[in-house]
């Protein structure tokens, strides 16, 4: 099964909004901050629009202007300016695991000058086997959440994030099993 997520970003495009938060109600509970900058979520119809494609990513916008009570022309308009301001950042399919996947998971610590830590993870968005890449506190300065066919994959990737110039080291932990998963529940109950 496939879900789709929609991605925003905050204002000054650093970094994106992967917090889930609640377009139903455009009052007070509409978030107007993230990380101290304003972020224009646009009009009423705007935020309607968001808040649809935040449910699903795939509607079309026959859907949309349906249910937004618009021409289909105006509405394909106002998601092409929410993408070029930097509201929608784009989409991306989440793919459920099943549960006899035997595949490789890992947490890869790598250390770089924090000067360089931005420009590092337009970079780690490249790499499809990199599921999550945080900024930490601690020896590390990025914590990236990998899944590969195999190790000798993990062994790649590690290789070939130590030859960026940027990175000054990579640790791994291998994740040999997960007990408590939490994330396929919220992603599901989010999709309903």
């Amino acid at each position: 099964m496939t879900k789709l997520l929609l991605i925003t970003m905050n204002k000054s495009h650093e970094e994106p909004i992967f917090q889930c938060f609640s377009l139903g109600k455009f009052g007070p509970s509409l978030p107007i901050k993230e990380s101290g900058n304003d972020m224009d979520y646009g009009d009423s119809i705007d935020r309607n629009l968001l808040s649809i494609l935040e449910e699903n990513a795939r509607v079309t916008a026959s859907e949309l202007a349906r249910r937004v009570g618009l021409a289909r022309s105006s509405v394909q308009e106002r998601i092409e300016r929410l993408e070029r301001r930097g509201v929608i950042l784009g989409y991306r399919a989440i793919v459920g695991r099943r549960e006899i996947d035997q595949s490789v998971s890992a947490y890869i610590f790598i250390t770089t000058a924090l000067r360089a830590t931005q420009r590092l993870f337009a970079v780690l968005r490249g790499y499809p086997e990199i599921l999550t890449a945080d900024a930490i506190s601690g020896p590390a300065n990025i914590l990236c959440r990998v899944n590969v066919n195999f190790l000798e994959d993990l062994e790649a990737l590690i290789e070939e994030l130590a030859r960026i110039e940027e990175i000054e080291s990579v640790t791994y932990s291998v994740v040999l099993s997960n007990k408590i998963n939490r994330e396929n529940a919220l992603i599901a109950r989010k999709a309903q």
